[in-house]
């Protein structure tokens, strides 16, 4: 086994085992602070959170459970894992490769056409056919799941709007890509040395982890995107861009059209876009990677990093897939 030269040798199963450990500690330490913050905002029992969370005058204290529960979940284990397995957190999560205006400019043009291929996916898993029995299920979990996040959505006021970009698009862009690019495709690629492997694999945890089965193609689109981001700018900051913009355009859409009649254009961006422009993007974006993996190998080949003739360096084998 050989090791980058960042890393302080701990074996790739081993850095694993590190984070799913410290996820666990960090998913029961999130919900008892949550639980806490819940009972000292509201006074109300935790038992009831189900209920009181349709309150609007719990709307605050929901919000930062939220955002205190992602922290806790998402950013801390990976945070805490870099700093006990690599002697440079921040590079090896890869907030310190740079990127250019260019690389900026696909990453947002990428960004234009996930929502029509959101839609046709989203469109999709409606249409599939299923045993009745899962149907009925799928059916009432998302039910429930759309009950819990309507206090979320509601967003009716510029301090919810506000409070929504913040906790559904700010801090999810950064604590998920942190988690899920930063750290779990991160370290796959490293152990596998197969980019693409790491990158669905991430993508289907990314979306399992969201509990829904109507949602789960649109996700596991979403975080095959943003692992590809990552992968060919070697960029954490780019994927966040992306992560944060899609959720933060969702949020003010639903702001915007807050209180308007039902119709077009539906409150779900996604559900604006029919299927056959969702397959038009699909091609689309088949162009849009490839110019942004060509202009991210021109931009590796100017940017030096100490000690760059490490064959395990995480940027240099980029560069190297980018030649094929």
């Amino acid at each position: 086994m050989t090791f980058d030269r960042n890393s302080k040798n701990f074996s790739f199963p081993g850095q694993l085992g590190i984070l799913i450990g410290l996820f666990g500690g960090g998913l029961v330490l999130g919900a008892i602070i949550s639980a806490g913050v819940w009972l000292a905002l509201t006074g109300r029992p935790v038992a009831s959170i189900e209920a009181d969370m349709m309150d609007p005058k719990n709307y605050t204290a929901l919000m930062i459970m939220q955002g205190i529960s992602t922290l806790f979940m998402f950013f801390l284990p990976v945070f805490i894992f870099a700093k006990i397995c690599y002697k440079d957190a921040s590079r090896f999560m890869g907030f310190k490769t740079k990127f250019n205006s260019q690389q900026f400019f696909w990453v947002l043009a990428i960004l234009v056409l996930a929502f029509p291929l959101s839609g046709a996916l989203a469109e999709l898993a409606k249409i599939l056919p299923l045993p009745t029995n899962l149907e009925a299920r799928f059916k009432a979990m998302e039910a429930a799941r759309e009950a819990q996040e309507a206090a979320l959505i509601n967003i009716n006021t510029f301090y919810k709007y506000i409070m929504s970009m913040l906790i559904i698009g700010v801090l999810p862009g950064i604590f998920e890509e942190v988690l899920f690019r930063g750290g779990i495709q991160n370290i796959l690629t490293r152990w596998s040395k197969n980019p693409w492997l790491a990158i669905i694999l991430t993508a289907f945890i990314f979306s399992i982890i969201h509990l829904s089965y109507y949602g789960f193609f649109v996700r596991f689109a979403l975080g095959i995107i943003l692992g590809l981001v990552f992968y060919y700018t070697g960029s954490l900051w780019l994927a966040i861009i992306l992560h944060f913009l899609y959720n933060g355009l969702q949020v003010t859409a639903l702001y915007a059209l807050n209180g308007k009649p039902d119709g077009f254009p539906a409150k779900d961006i996604e559900s604006n876009f029919p299927m056959w422009l969702g397959a038009l993007a699909l091609i689309a974006l088949f162009y849009a990677f490839k110019r942004l993996k060509d202009i991210s190998k021109v931009h590796q080949e100017t940017f030096e990093f100490e000690e760059v003739d490490d064959p395990n360096d995480f940027h240099n084998w980029i560069a190297k897939e980018t030649q094929n």
